[in-house]
């Protein structure tokens, strides 16, 4: 407080200098005020000076007082402060926590006041709002409240500027000069004088600085050339002069122009100069340049011509306005209504004004009418209500009564203006729309799926719950915004407003597909029907759809054309399993019309007799009875069954053409979906075996007893006559029977063992596998070929193999003696060898008899080539010999060929394996598979990466390839596709066990598949059989699979065969992977040429028992320059070889009489361990091969052999050994 005192005094000398302390309200300063109080949403403000211990109210809202004491104010407080106070909450503050407005009435908790500050910068007051509870200000409304502060300020400088120029112009009224001295020194102000004629006659210091027009420059000028040229176009100079003769004044607040042409705000008035005599003489504009203060009230200014237009716009509209228009005093009588109301309810001006409107309305509604205006009134609120208002006839319409309270620039409540207009058809039709609406909710909200309206730009006017769902947004996100703002997917709004713009340029409806995404991202599909939507005038303004979800219904369409499919599937199975069963099948009609049978129901039948109606039964189709009456139509079982009786087990009798048969005929109606009877089914089962199996049943039942007495005694029998032990014992080991085979087999009585615990009897080193076997059957586990050593009661031990079972309380227990069984198992296996013989040698009974024809063409062939080659060399003819020699050779190659086969098919082919890579094998082959397929069958190969060698022999492998091939293109005969491929394939443990005979390991897989016939699993049991063929008699002899299958197991692999009828057959053959070094073996040309001819005295022994053979090698050696020498036999051969003779190659049949040619060989490697060998065979066991029967040295050929391939296999020896 001390500060204040401080500056009191310059305080008081600028508030003496305005002299505006207890002058009363101005209209300028209370505008700026209630401007405040409005900006800042605040009840209370005020202009506040203040004074010498008081303060004084130059203008206020919402106070009641003109001044008040000064102690504790804000506003004191707020003059320490540099330009503004703020105290959000005063409560709050310890300066005025104990202010008396504060903590009591009016209970001032928030204060906010901008300084007023002299130019000097002398603080006089405040521009303050106050409220009665805590806020804030916003940084706008802090500036807001500092212009208008300013605005104040520059109020107060224009209104002592006034006062003075007042005073200075009574003070130099008598003297021009003292008039010059009063028009330069207002130095703020431009004080122009003009004549009648508008033309400057004196120009002040204050104009030049403010027009930048110097006095010489302006004088003579018109005073027009400084308002702007909209003023001077409007004719603003002219109405100011004539405005200021007329009354005296004329304000002048408007923008001007300086000489450059740019603006300049003045604030001022023209004023008339009139002499003594009251003469006019010319005129005074007095002005001040208030360019910045206008860009801070402009707003203002703007708001208050707003205000003042639409007031006049107000009065013009209430004057001419079609409805009816009133207007209020505070206290709610009303003093305004327009020609409208007087229209319309026929009342007078005196019966209406004041509170008489009230009785036009009817007189339910005007207490309500009355009550809701008085209460609006009371509160200075908005009023709006609806009641009914009688017309000038006496009828009552709905009419709407609005009205808006009016304030004076203070705040003060003036009273309402109001209308009233006539809504009773709108009314109407409002109802009518709302319940339109309603329903118009309810169908879009009961329509399953999605329903909505869009305008022209594809924006969304109205939408469904559907709608919402779908998209996955609320309703107010989607109305007023097209699918492109509001869908995610981008794709689907595009192809959805395409669809739209679409049916709206088409002008025509629509009913498509769209792909859509649901908020979870799942797909979906909808069925859209869109249609345009056309105004009054008919023209295409939007329009209107509805989708619904078929994501369902197209699935499920699907899966109904699956069910349609496999239906068909079905049907088609069905259709062949009833004319393939064994049994006797009828379908009927509900009308009792034979829809369909199936061959064994119409064997039933004597010849000539089908059904076909079942209203004309006939019993050599219905039956008889036990009594050998026929059936009534109602008592068959077809007729009751279409009654909706279901009939089952009644035997009839029917006569057939193989005789009397007992027949089951069974009826069984058939039920469609609605639960109407669809038809039935008539079933005929043969009895008459049954018959006479159930009459053996009771023979056999009536010699029941008897069978079971020798069976119990055939058990017996057995326990007693077995060679095998039977055991009971507890699970304790005690034994408690034996039979008698224990005395036979380990020389214990029944009397030595009754009692004893078994495991005493048992090795030492067998107890402990006993113990646990004997635990397995005490937790009811079953043993199985346990091999345990028992003593004898000699002391020696015997190997026993037991298979045991549990019960409840003992263990049941037989034992083989093991080396019975051993011996047992061998004669098992050579009977079983001799069957197999047996079997073979009826094969080859079956082979002679086949193929003896073609052995017959082929010996016929290579005879009569002989016979006629040797006719010709008699008479000396050699131009034939040829032809001849190569028809000879062809006929044999032919009988080799097919001798191949028959070994293949026993296993017995003399095999000569090689490393081999299958890719090539198989790619090297495809010009020759090409030819002989032909061209109606497409061939394709698929060849793996990196595939492992096998070892086989590569000429049987082709042989194979070639034969599947051929069967393929025979199962092809309308052409198709034969695939061969290449893999690798690792068969484990699992394989193995289901696959007998095959070996777990790393195969190579040769896999010929075609889209052929296929064949039934009965004739795949039966592909690999000798003589096996599904060809015609005379096409094949059956021996081409068994071939195959035999080559494959003699090379250690197998084959397999996957084939289904209808869609092909796919063979698979299995060889075993090859470890060992080197690339697949090349075919070697073997011609007979000088390459294989000896240089070195080489010496061959050749010994084989064949004359013929022998002395073809031998000729073949000679040729080649070898020395040959000759051995009929084992025995005579090994005598060579013991001798000194110089012997390089043995060449030597392994059948040999006597001592055969493995055995010859391995003699003479005990004297010669270096000597190569070749033999020579046309029958090689596979397992020999297998064993290792070629051992390092030693060569195979197969007979019958090429002389070329033997000239060139004797030369590969011979050479390998000198090198």
């Amino acid at each position: 407080m001390s500060q204040l005192n401080d500056s009191a005094t310059q305080r008081l000398a600028a508030l003496a200098r305005y002299d505006v302390l207890d002058t009363p309200r101005e209209a300028a300063f209370d505008e700026i005020t209630a401007l405040a109080a409005k900006l800042c949403e605040a009840p209370i403000a005020a202009v506040n000076l203040i004074g010498d211990g008081r303060q004084f109210f130059k203008a206020a809202v919402g106070l009641g007082v003109r001044g008040t004491p000064l102690d504790g104010l804000f506003c004191a407080e707020a003059l320490l402060e540099d330009d503004f106070l703020l105290v959000p909450d005063a409560a709050q503050d310890p300066r005025f926590e104990r202010n008396p407005l504060v903590a009591g009435e009016p209970h001032l908790r928030f204060y906010a006041g901008a300084l007023l500050k002299t130019q000097e910068g002398v603080p006089i007051g405040t521009l303050c709002v106050l409220d009665h509870h805590p806020r804030q200000l916003t940084a706008l409304q802090q500036e807001t409240l500092r212009v208008l502060a300013r605005q104040v300020m520059a109020h107060l400088e224009m209104r002592r500027a006034v006062a003075n120029r007042e005073a200075r112009f009574e003070a130099a009224s008598a003297s021009e000069q003292r008039l010059r001295l009063v028009l330069d020194s207002a130095r703020d102000y431009a004080i122009i004088t003009t004549d009648e004629q508008r033309r400057i006659t004196s120009w002040s210091a204050g104009a030049q600085a403010t027009f930048e027009w110097s006095e010489q420059e302006a004088l003579g000028r018109l005073i027009d050339d400084i308002f702007t040229p909209e003023d001077r176009a409007a004719g603003v100079p002219a109405e100011e002069i004539a405005k200021a003769r007329a009354a005296g004044c004329a304000p002048d607040v408007r923008w001007h122009v300086r000489a450059d042409g740019s603006c300049v705000f003045m604030n001022g008035s023209t004023h008339p100069i009139v002499m003594a005599d009251d003469r006019l003489i010319g005129f005074l504009k007095i002005a001040r340049n208030e360019t910045g203060a206008r860009e801070q009230t402009d707003e203002l200014a703007r708001t208050r011509a707003e205000l003042v237009a639409s007031e006049a716009r107000f009065r013009n509209m209430a004057d001419n306005a079609p409805v009816m228009m009133w207007m209020t005093e505070p206290d709610g009588s009303c003093t305004y209504l327009n020609r409208s109301w007087y229209a319309f309810t026929g009342q007078r001006e005196a019966e209406a004004l004041g509170f008489g409107w009230l009785d036009a309305t009817h007189p339910e509604d005007k207490p309500a009418a009355e009550r809701m205006f008085v209460e609006a009134n009371a509160a200075h609120a908005p009023f709006r209500a609806e009641y009914r208002l009688r017309r000038a006839d006496g009828t009552y319409r709905w009419a709407i009564d609005a009205a808006s309270p009016r304030f004076g620039a203070d705040g003060a409540f003036l009273g309402y203006i109001g209308s009233v207009i006539d809504i009773d058809e709108r009314r109407a039709a409002e109802d009518a729309l709302r319940r339109a609406n309603v329903l118009l909710e309810a169908v879009m909200e009961a329509v399953p799926g999605v329903v909505y309206a869009k305008d022209q730009a594809g924006r969304m006017l109205a939408a469904n719950r559907g709608t919402v769902d779908l998209v996955g947004k609320p309703l107010a996100a989607i109305i007023g915004r097209t699918d492109a703002e509001f869908l995610a997917d981008a794709a689907q709004a595009e192809a959805v407003m395409a669809n739209d713009a679409r049916v709206m340029a088409e002008n025509r409806p629509e009913v498509l597909e769209e792909s859509v995404s649901r908020p979870d991202g799942s797909r979906a599909t909808w069925l859209s029907t869109k249609a345009p939507f056309r105004d009054a005038q008919g023209a295409v303004v939007g329009l209107v759809g509805s989708s619904i979800d078929i994501t369902q219904r197209k699935d499920a369409e699907e899966r109904l054309r699956e069910s349609q499919i496999r239906l068909s599937e079905e049907r088609t199975r069905l259709a062949t399993l009833i004319e393939s069963l064994p049994v006797g099948v009828c379908f009927l009609t509900p009308a009792g019309d034979v829809l369909l049978s199936n061959p064994a129901y119409r064997r039933f039948l004597p010849d000539g007799v089908l059904p076909s109606r079942l209203a004309d039964p006939d019993p050599r189709w219905t039956g008889w009875d036990e009594r050998g009456a026929p059936l009534s139509r109602d008592a068959y079982p077809g007729a009751r069954a279409l009654r909706g009786e279901a009939t089952g087990g009644t035997e009839f009798l029917y006569r057939t053409a193989d005789g009397d048969k007992w027949v089951r005929v069974s009826g069984v109606p058939l039920g469609a979906d609605d639960g109407k009877l669809a038809g039935a089914i008539i079933v005929l089962i043969d009895t008459t075996e049954q018959k006479h199996a159930q009459e053996a049943l009771r023979r056999l039942n009536e010699s029941l007893e008897t069978q079971v007495a020798e069976r119990t005694a055939e058990r017996d029998r057995m326990w007693r006559l077995s060679t095998d032990l039977m055991l009971v014992a507890r699970f304790d080991a005690t034994i408690t029977a034996i039979n008698p085979a224990w005395t036979t087999l380990l020389g214990w009585s029944e009397d030595d063992l009754i009692g004893r615990r078994f495991i005493d009897l048992v090795h030492p080193e067998d107890r402990e596998s006993t113990l646990a076997q004997t635990a397995r059957l005490s937790e009811g586990l079953p043993t199985l070929r346990f091999e345990n050593r028992y003593q004898h009661k000699d002391g020696s031990y015997r190997s026993l193999s037991w298979t045991a079972v549990p019960d409840q309380s003992f263990i049941h227990a037989v034992a083989r003696d093991m080396e019975a069984e051993r011996k047992a198992r061998g004669e098992l296996e050579q009977a079983q060898e001799q069957l197999r013989q047996a079997q073979k040698m009826e094969a080859v009974g079956q082979l002679t008899g086949g193929i003896a024809h073609d052995f017959n063409n082929l010996l016929t062939g290579i005879i009569g080539s002989l016979d006629m080659m040797q006719r010709r060399i008699a008479r000396g003819e050699t131009e034939a010999l040829e032809r001849y020699a190569t028809a000879a050779i062809t006929s044999a190659n032919r009988a080799a060929a097919l001798t191949h086969r028959l070994l293949a098919f026993s296993r017995r082919q003399p095999l000569d394996p090689k490393p081999v890579n299958a890719n090539r094998l198989v790619t090297g082959m495809e010009e020759l598979l090409r030819r002989t397929i032909g061209e109606a069958i497409r061939l394709e190969m698929v060849t793996a990466g990196g595939l492992w060698q096998t070892l086989c022999d590569p000429h049987q492998l082709e042989s194979a390839i070639l034969n599947l091939a051929i069967n393929a293109r025979d199962a092809m005969p309308e052409g198709g596709t034969l695939t061969i491929e290449t893999c690798n394939a690792h068969l484990d443990d699992a394989y193995s066990a289901q696959e007998r005979d095959v070996r777990p390991g790393q195969y190579i897989c040769i896999c010929v598949t075609d889209t052929g016939f296929g064949m039934t699993q009965d004739t795949i049991q039966k592909v690999f059989e000798p003589f096996f063929t599904t060809k015609p008699i005379g096409q094949g002899t059956g021996l081409g699979l068994s071939m195959i299958y035999g080559f494959a197991r003699q090379s250690e692999g197998f084959a397999k065969i996957y084939s289904e009828v209808g869609k092909g057959t796919t063979f698979k053959l299995y060889l075993p992977r090859y470890y060992g070094e080197g690339e697949e073996a090349e075919d070697q040309a073997t011609a007979l040429a000088d390459e294989h001819r000896a240089g070195h005295g080489e010496v061959v022994l050749v010994v084989e028992d064949e004359t013929a053979v022998r002395a073809l090698v031998v000729d073949v050696l000679e040729e080649l320059g070898y020395r040959a020498i000759e051995a009929v036999d084992g025995p005579s051969g090994l005598k060579l070889l013991h001798s000194s003779l110089r012997i390089d190659l043995l060449v030597t049949d392994i059948g040999l009489p006597g001592l055969n040619g493995r055995q010859l060989a391995d003699a003479a490697r005990e004297r010669r361990p270096d000597l190569k060998i070749l033999f020579m065979t046309g029958y090689a066991e596979n397992a020999t091969i297998a064993n290792g029967f070629l051992e390092p040295g030693m060569e195979m050929i197969t007979k019958p052999f090429a002389i070329d391939a033997l000239a060139g296999r004797i030369r590969t020896i011979i050479e390998a050994q000198r090198a």
